[in-house]
């Protein structure tokens, strides 16, 4: 249309005479040329001239007949007719157009890839127009819901809702409160799921489009009870710790006879004045925990809480938030007011961080900065809290190892190894064995009524044996004995009869005789462990899950992982 305007407007212009040719030269909105009838060049104004290049084309075309075509290698559109036996030859730029369909092709690519993402969210994504109208739904919503996109896409919401499909629309109540808002929605397909819709404006502030996002209910719920068991065994630590305080002397519970117990003993004795980090190290079972009651209970910090956490027991996210607490809204699931993590709950006391080289190394950088700056920040936070608080890490692993292999920071380590306690195994405190078993022998009576105790040979026995396990393992065993046996006092035979089930495994009488028996047999650990190892194996087999095979054997899923990695066990 434009293009015909200004070729009228030039034939008038040509009809005025040769005279209006002054005007033409001041044209600076469109090219013009003049040509005779064999194509020679009577005329071109200055916009005309960034053309020269392509003149011979133009002329060329326009003698072959063509009235109106565009330039390829230019953006332009030329367009001819002849007045007064003169050719006259228009040149429209084409920049405007080019750069319109640039950006309405930049537009597009947007839009596309807007597409791809809606499109690829693992949340369920609804779109629908100010009317309530459904314009747009991902995926994900068809698999969250059971409702496909032509069951939903171009209808009403309150259709919908009328028809019971849905309980409730997030959208409806957020364009009739003009706001964001959140709903619980029940599906006809028997879905629960969580609905947040956020209005979109225009300038003006008007409500355009609302974004519906929708999420499964079953994976919060999962996440619910995972949190309410870790507040059990939280409220559990704090009822052992009350147990803890109403003790007069935590060392009426640590037996140490042995030169090298006693050494430890006075060793943690010692720094539980100091507030300085430490690290206990030492075989399972060997009694690391009650070191860490004893500093405590004899620390500047014994009337605040000390707080236990097996770093290993816990999946890295649950740990992270156990730690550190975490934000209103941090997580899926998470408590709608957030909450206070380990660290700050053991403020002005100390924190027990066993099995610390089960920690992952993300998790490590955390706790350093703890170390550090004594502040943590909440998952899902930005503002730092500041704690008062003492660390003492224990582990069973060679740490020196691990930091060869990359498993554990070096920094972290020093900065907790500033006082190391090593706990010597079982078998290296072989004065403390019968001391052990009168003590637990002692708890075992009196817990069950019973009157038991051991001869002579079945304590030399124990004593000459060349213990394999540790404190934990003797007290079990002790505990198991002392309840199968039909007799008040237990000899060498009731011990033999008991182990018959850890596959043979034998004590002798007296510490001269069984020396050549014993090298004889298969030591009692390879035979524990081999017992150990038919049990998981055989369990696993029986369940579909590692969770549940664990939950079985009544111990942590992460436990029974270590234990099948260490026997090469596969699911």
């Amino acid at each position: 249309m434009k293009m015909m305007q200004n070729i009228i407007v030039f034939q008038n212009v040509m009809q005025r005479g040769k005279t209006m040719k002054n005007l033409l030269t001041k044209i600076n909105v469109i090219g013009v040329l003049i040509l005779n009838k064999k194509g020679d060049l009577l005329f071109s104004n200055a916009l005309a001239k960034n053309y020269n290049y392509y003149l011979e084309d133009i002329v060329e075309t326009i003698l072959k007949g063509a009235h109106s075509f565009s330039l390829i290698n230019y953006p332009a559109e030329v367009t001819s007719f002849t007045e007064d036996n003169q050719i006259v030859v228009l040149i429209n730029p084409m920049n405007e157009l080019v750069r319109l369909k640039k950006e309405t092709e930049s537009l597009q690519s947007v839009r596309n890839e807007l597409n791809e993402v809606i499109n690829s969210s693992i949340d369920g994504i609804v779109i629908s127009d100010k009317d309530g109208i459904i314009i747009h739904q991902n995926p994900s919503y068809e698999q969250i819901t059971g409702l496909s996109a032509k069951d939903c896409i171009g209808r009403s919401l309150k259709e919908l809702e009328d028809e019971n499909v849905i309980d409730a629309s997030a959208s409806l109540k957020a364009l009739s409160e003009n706001k964001e808002v959140t709903i619980i929605q029940k599906i006809s397909t028997g879905s629960t799921v969580l609905v947040s819709a956020a209005p979109i404006r225009n300038k003006n502030g008007e409500i355009e489009k609302i974004v519906n996002n929708v999420r499964d209910l079953t994976l919060l719920n999962t996440l619910e009870s995972e949190i309410l068991q870790l507040e059990q065994q939280n409220q559990k630590i704090h009822q052992e710790l009350e147990l803890l305080k109403g003790q007069n002397d935590p060392k009426l519970s640590i037996i140490a006879h042995s030169d090298m117990m006693k050494d430890v003993l006075e060793r943690a004795l010692r720094v539980a004045q100091i507030d300085s980090g430490i690290l206990i190290q030492g075989a399972s079972g060997v009694g690391k925990e009650k070191i860490v009651e004893l500093i405590h209970r004899h620390s500047i910090r014994k009337d605040y809480p000390l707080i236990k956490i097996n770093c290993g027991a816990l999946p890295e996210s649950l740990l992270e938030s156990e730690l550190f607490g975490y934000e209103s809204g941090s997580f899926t699931g998470a408590n709608q007011k957030g909450k206070a993590g380990l660290f700050e709950a053991a403020n002005k006391g100390t924190i027990f961080l066993d099995e610390i080289g089960e920690m992952p190394l993300p998790l490590q950088v955390k706790l350093l900065r703890v170390l550090q700056e004594h502040e943590i920040t909440r998952v899902g936070g930005t503002k730092p809290t500041p704690v008062d608080i003492r660390i003492i890490a224990a582990t069973h692993r060679d740490l020196s190892e691990m930091i060869a292999n990359g498993m554990f920071r070096e920094d972290l380590y020093y900065r907790l190894n500033v006082i190391p306690i090593t706990i010597p195994a079982l078998k290296e405190r072989k004065d403390d064995i019968i001391p052990l078993i009168y003590h637990f022998l002692n708890g075992i009576n009196h817990k069950y009524g019973l009157n038991r105790k051991f001869s002579i040979d079945a304590l030399n026995s124990f004593a000459n044996y060349d213990w394999p396990g540790n404190v934990r393992e003797l007290q079990n065993l002790v505990e198991r004995i002392a309840l199968m046996s039909v007799n008040s006092e237990i000899d060498i035979n009731d011990l033999q009869k008991e182990l018959q089930f850890n596959r043979g495994a034998q004590f002798s009488l007296t510490a001269s005789e069984p020396s050549n028996y014993i090298d004889e047999v298969e030591p009692l650990k390879l035979r524990i462990e081999s017992f150990e190892a038919k049990i998981i194996k055989d369990t696993i087999g029986n369940f579909p899950s590692i969770r549940q095979a664990a939950t079985a054997l009544k111990v942590d899923q992460s436990t029974l992982v270590r234990k099948m990695q260490k026997y090469n066990i596969e699911k």
